[in-house]
């Protein structure tokens, strides 16, 4: 039958009968009263949420609905999303709402973006390549009632990424960053409790994100010969790989008793017990700098990284860039003591103090009781 229709109707008339349809069910799901009930949207997973956003729901005690979906969205999906996205009376989000281009929320209905990222950092949104129009990506965020963010001077970056008023996007911190800051020592026990070797080590975590050309993901090599790093390891260091999470293929097959692949650990947890972060671009950097673990930069293709940045890149950021693998264990070795740590901590993250749970949390039921 379906191939018989696809014979008959062309794909562009398909695409019209698709286009009504969901206009028609979108109209239908308004006509329901709204329902006092958060709605958590998320495409960073299948089936749970994780950071900001889970940190938000285990604190709230109301009525709560996850959709935790990664794209693409199946056909069957595309109703669901409509119905919880059209019924709830309030939407948190930590990343792109698609569906926001194409259909307008109700008169109550509020919508938070509480971003997975810390900071302003790398450009990201209408400020960074992409594969959307300049159109799409401000459809996207046209609708955002609050935008929460880390600090009063990364307000800027964000009205300028979802091309929104700076009034709406909020200091009101990261949630996630509320277990760093109040229970550091229970991240580490955790860890320990799963590694008990790292104990008495020296660890050395590298958490190098995505690249892109044009918007589009594309494998990295990090050029690192991993052989010569294994061999320039002391007994008492361990250097760890945790790569980004859409990062699905690894560096190395080969076997190493001091270069381990943890990609799927806890980066919060790894970081607690490390000596030193090596990073490039990532948004890790805020972690390491709330538990006051010192970074290093491990920039290979500076020159040729494409997002652009809101700092002044390299000079604002809180440790040494080194751009050659071999410099790596000499910069993660001498990384104590960095001057400029405290700076960017107060730049960044002077709303990062334990309480962004709280703050948000008494919004959204502000929200609700409207």
């Amino acid at each position: 039958m379906k191939q018989l229709l696809k014979k008959l109707i062309n794909k562009q008339m398909r695409r019209k009968i698709l286009t009504l349809l969901n206009h028609l069910w979108c109209a239908f799901c308004r006509m329901i009263p709204l329902r006092k009930t958060v709605l958590f949207y998320t495409i960073r997973a299948d089936g749970k949420l994780a950071g900001n956003s889970q940190a938000i729901y285990d604190a709230l005690g109301c009525k709560k609905i996850i959709f935790a979906h990664m794209l693409p969205h199946s056909k069957k999906l595309l109703p669901i999303a409509y119905y919880r996205l059209l019924t709830s009376k309030v939407i948190v989000t930590d990343d792109y709402v698609r569906y926001m281009r194409a259909t307008e929320l109700r008169k109550d209905q509020k919508l938070l973006q509480v971003w997975h990222a810390c900071g302003a950092f790398k450009k990201f949104g209408l400020d960074a390549p992409s594969h959307l129009s300049p159109e799409a990506e401000k459809k996207t965020h046209a609708q955002y009632d609050a935008v929460a963010v880390t600090s009063e001077n990364c307000r800027k970056a964000y009205a300028s990424a979802f091309n929104v008023d700076e009034k709406i996007c909020l200091p009101l911190g990261s949630p996630r960053t509320d277990e760093i800051v109040n229970n550091a020592d229970s991240l580490r026990v955790s860890i320990y409790s799963k590694y008990p070797e790292f104990k008495n080590k020296k660890i050395y975590l590298y958490c190098p994100t995505f690249r892109e050309e044009d918007g589009v993901q594309i494998d990295y090599d990090p050029m690192i010969d991993w052989d010569k790093l294994s061999d320039a390891l002391d007994a008492d260091e361990i250097f760890i790989v945790r790569r980004h999470p859409i990062m699905k293929y690894r560096f190395f097959e080969k076997e190493y008793q001091n270069i381990l692949d943890l990609s799927n650990d806890s980066t919060l947890e790894l970081t607690s017990i490390s000596k030193a972060i090596i990073t490039d671009y990532s948004s890790v950097i805020y972690d390491a700098c709330l538990m006051d673990v010192p970074c290093v930069f491990y920039c290979p293709d500076y020159k040729n990284y494409e997002r652009g940045f809101y700092l002044n890149f390299p000079a604002d950021l809180p440790g040494k860039m080194v751009t050659n693998s071999t410099d790596i264990i000499n910069a993660v070795r001498n990384s104590e003591g960095n001057t400029n740590l405290a700076a960017f901590k107060a730049d960044q993250l002077s709303a990062c103090d334990g309480h962004s749970v709280e703050r948000i949390t008494k919004l959204i039921y502000e929200w609700l009781e409207a």
